[in-house]
Parts: C-alpha cells; sequence; structure tokens
C-alpha cells in the first residue's frame, strides 16, 4: 500500500497575512495628513500651498528611493529589510505627531516616503517566494487590500482619535507610529526569507509553492542594471500606466476632503465619511482584478492575461471622472469616486503580477522602477491639481471641474500604453536586453 502523502501546510497564508498588515500600516501613516490637514493648517499656521507640499514630499522621496530600497531588499530578503523600514517609517510618523515647524515636518515627511518605498517592491518579492505562479494575481491583490483598508479605515480613525483638543491631530499619529514599531518586531519573528528556512512548513508545500513556475533565484542579485531596465519597452509602457493610474487615483488619497469642504461647506465628520467610501470599493477591485489578471492569464495567455486588465481599469477612471463633470450634488460625485477607486485597484494586481513574471530574481527592482514612475505621477498631482482649480479663483465648482477634465483626458493615454505590455519577454537586469 502506498503512503498517504502529507496535505501541505498552510504557512504561505501566513506569509501574506502579515504582509497585508505591513501594508495596512502603510496607508494609515500615509492617509492620516490628508484627514487632520485643516486643523495641522490652523494649529501651526501652514500655508495651502506649505500643506500642499507636505502632501507632495512624501510622494518624491517615495518614488526616488523605489529602486534602491527595492534592491536593498533583493538583495538582503525581506526579513530584516522590511522589518527595518516598517519600524523607522512607524518612527517617523510618530515623531510628526511631535512636531511644530515646517521643515521639521517637512524632513520627517520625507522619512516616511524613504522608508516606505521598499514596502510593495519587498511585498511583491515575498509574493513570488510564497505563492505558486498561477496565483500570484489574487496573492497580490490580497496584499494590496490591507493598503487600500488602512486607507479606508483611516478618515473615521484618524477623526475619532484627533477630537476633543485643538491640537488633537498629534494622538493620531503618535498611535500609529507606536502600532507601526510593534508590527515590525512581529514581522521579523514570524517571517522567513525562503520557505524552506520556515520551522513549520512541510515538503509538501514547499514543492506545492514550486510547482508551476521556475525556479525561484536565491542568490543575491548585484545592484539592477539600469540600462537593462531603461531597455524594455514594457517596462517603459507600464510606468506610463503607473504614473496616470497616480496621477487620477491620488486625488482621493489626498485632496477629496478639500474639494468637499470647498464645493459643498461638508463638515468634519461627513467629510471622512465620504473619503472613506472609495477606498472601501477599492478593496472590492483589488480582489477581483486579482481574480480576473489570474482568470485571464489561464484563458488569454501571459501577454493579454496581464495587459487587459489594466486597460479596462484606464477606460473605466476615465468614464468616471468625466462622469463628474455632469454632477452637482456631492453624493453622486463620491459615487464616482467609488468607481474610480475600484477600477483603479482592479488593474493594479495584473501590473504586480506582471513585474512578477518578468524579473527574474529583480522583482524588488522592477516593481521599484514601476512605482517609482507612479510616485513622481502621485507627487505632481497634488500641486497640479491646485494650480488648476487656482485658475478658477472665482468658481470653485468650475476649478474642480478643470480638474476633473484632466483627469479624465489622461486615461486616454494610458489605456493604449497598457495595450503594448507584453509578459512574454522577460527582463534581465544582469544585462542589457529589450522587452
Amino acid at each position: 500500500m502506498n503512503p498517504v502523502p502529507d496535505r501541505p501546510t498552510s504557512i504561505r497564508y501566513g506569509m501574506i497575512a502579515i504582509t497585508t498588515f505591513v501594508a495596512l500600516m502603510l496607508y494609515l501613516d500615509r492617509v492620516c495628513l490628508s484627514i487632520v490637514g485643516s486643523s495641522i493648517r490652523k494649529d501651526l499656521e501652514f500655508s495651502e500651498e506649505q500643506f500642499a507640499w507636505l502632501l507632495s514630499a512624501f510622494f518624491w522621496a517615495y518614488a526616488l528611493c523605489q529602486i534602491p530600497t527595492g534592491w536593498i531588499g533583493d538583495r538582503h530578503g525581506p526579513r530584516v529589510v522590511l522589518a527595518v523600514y516598517l519600524f523607522f517609517w512607524s518612527l517617523c510618523t510618530g515623531l510628526m505627531g511631535m512636531v511644530s515647524g515646517f521643515t521639521a515636518f517637512l524632513l520627517l515627511r520625507l522619512g516616511c516616503g524613504l522608508f516606505e518605498a521598499g514596502a510593495y517592491p519587498l511585498a511583491n518579492a515575498i509574493v513570488r517566494r510564497w505563492v505558486p505562479l498561477s496565483g500570484r494575481g489574487l496573492a497580490s491583490g490580497t496584499v494590496a487590500v490591507g493598503g487600500r483598508l488602512g486607507g479606508a479605515i483611516a478618515p473615521m480613525l484618524t477623526t475619532f482619535l484627533a477630537a476633543g483638543a485643538t491640537d488633537g491631530w498629534r494622538k493620531p499619529f503618535i498611535i500609529y507610529g507606536v502600532l507601526g514599531m510593534v508590527g515590525a518586531v512581529v514581522f521579523w519573528f514570524w517571517y522567513r526569507n525562503r520557505p524552506e528556512q520556515h520551522p513549520a512548513i512541510n515538503q509538501a508545500e514547499i514543492d506545492l509553492i514550486q510547482g508551476d513556475g521556475p525556479p525561484v533565484d536565491n542568490s543575491k542579485p548585484s545592484f539592477p542594471n539600469l540600462a537593462a531596465l531603461a531597455a524594455s519597452r514594457s517596462l517603459w509602457l507600464a510606468s506610463v500606466v503607473q504614473f496616470l493610474s497616480n496621477f487620477a487615483w491620488v486625488f482621493l488619497l489626498t485632496l477629496l476632503p478639500d474639494y468637499l469642504e470647498k464645493v459643498f461647506q461638508l463638515p468634519l465628520e461627513t467629510r471622512a465619511q465620504y473619503q472613506s467610501l472609495p477606498l472601501y470599493f477599492g478593496i472590492v477591485g483589488m480582489f477581483f482584478g486579482g481574480w480576473v489578471t489570474d482568470y485571464c492569464f489561464k484563458k488569454l495567455g501571459p501577454k493579454w492575461g496581464r495587459s487587459l486588465p489594466m486597460a479596462a481599469s484606464r477606460v473605466v477612471v476615465g468614464l468616471a471622472y468625466l462622469a463628474c463633470l455632469f454632477l452637482h450634488d456631492p453624493l453622486p460625485v463620491v459615487a464616482m469616486m467609488c468607481v474610480v477607486a475600484m477600477a483603479t485597484d482592479m488593474g493594479n494586481p495584473a501590473f504586480w503580477a506582471w513585474c512578477q513574471d518578468v524579473s527574474h530574481k529583480h522583482v524588488g527592482s522592477v516593481v521599484g522602477w514601476g512605482n517609482m514612475w507612479g510616485n513622481i505621477g502621485a507627487a505632481l498631482a497634488p500641486v497640479i491639481i491646485v494650480r488648476v482649480k487656482g485658475l478658477y479663483p472665482d468658481d470653485p465648482a468650475m476649478g474642480w471641474n478643470a480638474v476633473f477634465l484632466m483627469c479624465a483626458v489622461v486615461q486616454v493615454v494610458g489605456t493604449l500604453a497598457s495595450l503594448g505590455i507584453d509578459s512574454t519577454h522577460p527582463i534581465n537586469a544582469e544585462r542589457v536586453k529589450a522587452g
């Protein structure tokens, strides 16, 4: 009688769960500034333009540090590196609740961007190491749900924590900072860089993880050949998609409360509720997008399985922003913002899965390259949006309509770029090779 094979253990789900927690902290820390922005401006006497630079500064640091922080994670493994990143961005968050000057606030905001830059590149490396090829889209979407959940609960939670004092805005920064530093210790204790290193895993699960994909190269990569990355046509197209996607999406994260206050004079509690709604719909988009890209991958092959979901997401986002031009009440506009969030997040798992498909052992660097351009878009957006709406100082509604039209038009370029992305051409960052 043949022995009954062992059932695979489920340690891989724990790895995705702890990575999802890291993503949740990423967005709690990132979003809380926009929620209590009015209180900070009044308490610290910051101008609107100074506050726009605080919002933008994070994304500049986040964008420009993507490749180096991703490579450090590729080289030394997520266990130590991601724990260090989480600890120090949480420390910067906590300290923001203790400062009073613009310069110190700006430097801490830059520090958050620097250390958070490595989070998603390393999250993608974790998915590649711990999830079978055919399940990476859904796993990537699950991790990203942590981010959206953090962003969704941040408005109400931050508003609750900040209530009761003129400088009550300081409390959520400090609480989130302490929680993140504790989380960094938990992550280091539980996570392992490779499945075979975890004491609770069995061989059946190791075989399952490896089963339907090429062997994972666990050697330490050299710093990525930037010429090799720059030679990849698909990577440039993916970068354009990320740039335009973040440019349109970051409005939800940074300036939606200001829009609701200036155009509809909504109170703080209502603005917080309305800002949360789109991010909950983003959670649905993440799960659905992960399933869609895995399904399309199986049915249509690697090229269209990744590119079509990205293209579809851009079309829907553009149409939702166009619809806002004809709406004159806050709730219908927020409904369109829910569509923007859901469609944007529907396309994200396809991008991450594409990076995992083509990057070999440089997954952190390839994700970092795409995220770099995406967050340059996010960094430019608050400043550009403030200036575009400022062209209509006597008609705030008209100024915001100009912003919505701009966000809609650029999605045409994003759609065309998505259709050109091809995951059948791997990127070899050890040498120049067009992709």
